[in-house]
């Protein structure tokens, strides 16, 4: 049975208050852990730096010590491959920097050429985080890594040092955040699986009481991705972990809340189905947003158009700095076209910089040297990571100071008034701009992307019922398929959200068919779970009728 548009009567996920986001820590555990392992992974390096009379370097193994944020929540087996790729890329826009730093004529204006090669790194990092979904902390510190040497190199700093000291903020995250397996092999599976369950269980309970929602089965949904991903990502057997065991569990109870016709049910002495697949691949991700109502793609616009805008002005101006408005408008901007969360987050980066520039002048008072300035970086770090998830303004007031010292080291020529004043100014610069580009460049880009990702999602479920016509429900085909209409599911539920903050009310009569359409999905998905191994898919005319029906 398919739920009916009728029974769902949902309204669409109310809009989160814009107080609420400036001043309330966002839900979510303290990152301790993480915070530590930041903090060591730039402390380590930069204090045998300073150890071997290299005090001079110390400053830029930060730039390197940034990938131990990418392997964050990421199983062992894979963690150090995560790292060692973003290391590189780090490395690899470290060595862009120098080489535009290091060749512009003193004469020249660099900041022409430094909107291109920033916007330019910008650019495809957004699009490639956004369409394969990466998740956090997103494209931000290699504009920082590259934005740094730069004006290091232009100002003269030799480029072997910046190098060999990234080279070993590289190292650092390596060492640092693979440690932990010597400790707790199993933590990030560990905890993806009880967030899993989790979500689980609250989706059943809700189910139960009666009030059960599109967006909370979607958290219960996407949550079981994520475990499954990290489950097969630590390469954990099925048959002899615990956590796959209880992980199919949890997937099972999901799979019961869904409607079964009673002669479609599995039964009894159904053999059940192995591990689902993890993710689509990379390239397949990758591809499928090169459309032009895609999130990826609507995202890379925005900040394309406001990387060049925020640039320019502050190059106008006569700023040594533009590179700081730039970043600032990539930060507001990177995360999509949410406007609520989006402008929330333009606040927060003019108030934490603000503060930042507090901390950054204290220092500068205080004028640590070698391993007190370690010490002082690495705790700065320590509270970027531990704040950048739950309150961007308080991760601002750790980063401002960060990024000042290690993109200045050596720059030398400025009053520290002065750069604070550029500083906040080219801040001030970037949030305009953002917050112009999130209210008139594309405005009804939502619409777009949400209607594009509902007809992905019909789509993808008419390819799945096309090939179970032929083949069984756990077939590597069909399982591929499977495993892309989850993915779609997963993207239209976030179109929605963005839909509701942007435009509730153009959003409020179209959510119960968008509803039935997420609800549809998934029951479609827990359909082809329950049954047996094996077995093929009952019912396929009615389902194709389903999602044959118009939306709206």
């Amino acid at each position: 049975m398919i739920a009916e548009p009728d029974s769902l009567g949902e309204s669409p996920p109310p809009v989160a208050r814009r107080r609420n986001l400036l001043l309330k820590l966002a839900p979510g555990g303290w990152r301790w852990d993480a915070g530590l392992r930041t903090a060591l992974a730039f402390g380590i390096p930069a204090g045998l730096l300073v150890a071997c009379g290299r005090a001079s370097w110390a400053l830029f193994v930060c730039f390197g010590a940034f990938a131990v944020m990418y392997g964050e929540g990421r199983a062992y087996r894979v963690r150090w491959r995560v790292i060692s790729i973003a290391g590189a890329a780090l490395l690899g826009c470290v060595g862009v920097g120098i080489a535009v730093g290091a060749n512009l004529p003193p004469a020249m204006a660099a900041w022409p050429v430094e909107i291109v090669v920033l916007t330019a790194i910008g650019v495809a990092g957004v699009y490639v985080i956004d369409a394969a979904r990466l998740g956090p902390p997103g494209v931000m510190f290699f504009l920082v890594a590259c934005s740094g040497a730069l004006v290091a190199a232009r100002s003269g700093i030799a480029a072997g040092g910046i190098l060999i000291a990234t080279a070993l903020g590289v190292a650092g995250a390596l060492v640092v955040s693979m440690a932990g397996r010597l400790i707790a092999r199993d933590q990030p599976e560990r905890l993806a699986v009880a967030l899993a369950v989790r979500e689980v269980d609250g989706y059943v309970g809700d189910h139960e009481r009666g009030t059960a929602s599109a967006a909370r089965r979607h958290r219960a949904g996407e949550a079981l991705w994520n475990a499954w991903a990290t489950v097969h990502d630590a390469g954990l057997p099925e048959g002899e972990s615990p956590l796959v065991a209880e992980l199919l569990a949890a997937h099972e109870r999901l799979a019961a809340t869904a409607p079964v016709e009673d002669d479609e049910a599995p039964g009894e002495d159904a053999d059940p189905q192995g591990i689902p697949l993890a993710r689509p691949t990379l390239g397949h991700r990758l591809r499928r947003s090169l459309n032009w109502s895609s999130h990826a793609t609507v995202t890379s616009v925005r900040v394309l158009c406001a990387c060049v805008a925020a640039g320019t002005v502050g190059g106008l101006i006569g700023s040594t700095r533009p590179h700081w408005a730039i970043l600032t408008a990539l930060i507001i901007l990177q995360a999509g076209p949410d406007r609520v969360h989006g402008s929330a987050r333009a606040v927060n980066r003019l108030i934490g910089t603000a503060l930042g520039l507090g901390v950054f002048a204290a220092l500068v008072q205080l004028r640590p040297s070698g391993f007190a300035l370690v010490a002082v970086l690495a705790v700065l770090q320590f509270g970027v990571e531990l704040f950048i998830t739950r309150n961007y303004s308080l991760a601002a007031i750790f980063f401002t100071p960060v990024a000042l010292l290690a993109g200045g080291a050596g720059a030398g020529g400025q009053a520290v008034g002065a750069v604070m004043r550029d500083r906040l100014g080219e801040t001030a610069i970037g949030v305009v701009i953002a917050l112009l580009a999130l209210r008139f460049l594309l405005p009804d880009a939502h619409r777009r992307t949400l209607g594009w990702v509902d007809r992905r999602v019909r789509d993808g479920a008419q390819r799945l019922l096309d090939r179970l016509r032929t083949d069984p429900v756990d077939a590597p085909a069909a399982m591929a398929l499977r495993q892309d209409l989850q993915f779609e599911l997963i993207g239209a539920m976030r179109a929605g959200v963005d839909s509701a903050h942007n435009d509730p009310g153009w959003t409020r009569p179209l959510w119960p068919a968008h509803a039935r359409l997420q609800h549809a999905g998934y029951d479609l998905l827990a359909q082809c779970r329950t049954a047996g191994s094996g077995t093929r898919l009952p019912g396929i005319d009615r389902w194709e009728r389903a999602f044959a029906r118009p939306l709206g």
